[in-house]
């Protein structure tokens, strides 16, 4: 029991770097983010992320659409290659923009 009661002793509260409100060290992540924190930079990053996934395969489609222009046949591979497109760079830019989010540390 005094064990315990040692090992409560020993918890601190460290404050967040990107918000600063104080928080147990054992709630906080490597880079001492805390989880609300990440969250909405979580957040944030598959907003941006999706946004870009869909630029690009607008920006396919539309090249698709003017240069390439695609016979009815292979319709569907476009369509393919259009939604890989979007999935992929979404899933990037997502990555991408949590990365930098986390580095720039900022609060929200």
């Amino acid at each position: 029991m005094k064990r315990t009661a040692l090992r409560h002793d020993l918890a601190t509260d460290i404050a967040c770097v990107n918000c600063h409100r104080p928080d147990p060290d054992s709630n906080l992540d490597r880079h001492l983010w805390c989880e609300r924190c990440i969250a909405v930079a979580r957040h944030q990053a598959k907003r941006i992320g999706w946004m870009c996934g869909a630029v690009l395969a607008a920006a396919l489609a539309l090249w698709i659409y003017l240069v390439q222009q695609p016979s009815r046949m292979l319709i569907g591979g476009w369509l393919g290659a259009v939604l890989a497109t979007f999935w992929l760079g979404g899933r990037a830019g997502m990555e991408l923009t949590y990365g930098i989010l986390r580095f720039r540390g900022r609060p929200q």
